[in-house]
């Protein structure tokens, strides 16, 4: 009798362990703090909050439903995340100036969300698998910088910065994949890749002197067949330069005000370009 108790009580207490989930929760006062955690297994939660300046966390996750949340209230933080495997989650927010978040995700679909609100801030996300989604959103005066690669199926990446002196790069390796990026501001840059069949960029400026696929950068570039590129530019001094080789592609420019320039060149066959210019 005393062996079947003992046995029924071992199998409920290994249960309970396999059953069991991981949470780490971290929160640091002061300057020049660094956090790491590091996780393997199944359904682990991870969030770390650093109050003030000069910190750095450090987070990586290797399973299944994994949970990272990551906040900086301070400058010149560095955020960096690193999840392996499949349902995973990221997001980081960032308040202050001066700021570095990056996120990569290996795995099936996995979200990042990144949030800065100020000036001199780069945000980096990284995505191999797929349906996954990446969301970065830039707030502040400016001289902040956005890269987001994706590289596999239906990955959809969306950016928007509000500010000025600000640069945006996409490049998606994949099918099915969807780039839309805005910008409110003078003097930003923006300019994506895209290689596969039936892809979107969707690109929108609201400002002057901004730049579509500028000078020392990319190209609004896609490479295949059935893709779509549509700018809208809205402002003075404005430049846009539009690359297609494919077939069955088409590109579309909008550009209200004064002294803007448009470039669309297309290699394939049964292509579509449309350019229109007006002046406020």
């Amino acid at each position: 009798m005393k062996r079947i108790i003992f046995s029924f009580a071992l199998v409920f207490s290994m249960g309970s362990l396999f059953a069991q989930s991981n949470i780490s929760n971290v929160t640091q006062n002061g300057s020049d703090n660094s956090a790491t955690v590091t996780q393997v297994g199944t359904l682990n939660q991870s969030l770390a909050v650093q109050n003030d300046n000069d910190n750095a966390i450090d987070v990586s996750q290797k399973g299944q439903s994994n949970v990272s949340e990551m906040r900086a209230e301070g400058g010149d933080n560095i955020v960096d995340v690193a999840q392996d495997g499949d349902l995973n989650s990221s997001v980081s927010l960032i308040s202050e100036a001066n700021n570095t978040a990056s996120s990569t995700q290996a795995g099936n679909s996995n979200v990042t969300r990144q949030e800065i609100d100020n000036a001199g801030s780069t945000i980096t996300s990284f995505q191999e698998g797929d349906g996954n989604k990446t969301i970065q959103t830039l707030t502040g005066v400016g001289g902040n910088r956005a890269f987001s690669q994706t590289v596999g199926d239906n990955n959809i990446s969306t950016t928007s910065i509000d500010g000025e002196n600000s640069n945006v790069f996409i490049d998606q390796n994949g099918n099915n994949s969807a780039a839309t990026i805005e910008q409110v501001g003078v003097s930003n840059n923006v300019s994506a890749a895209q290689i596969g069949n039936n892809n979107t960029i969707a690109v929108r400026q609201n400002g002057n002197n901004n730049f579509a696929g500028g000078e020392n950068d990319v190209l609004l570039s896609q490479l295949g067949d059935g893709n779509n590129s549509v700018l809208v530019q809205e402002g003075s001094e404005n430049a846009a330069a539009i690359m297609q080789d494919g077939n069955v592609n088409e590109a579309s420019n909008t550009q209200s005000g004064q002294a803007n320039n448009s470039i669309i060149d297309q290699m394939g066959s049964r292509n579509a370009a449309t350019v229109s210019q007006s002046e406020n």
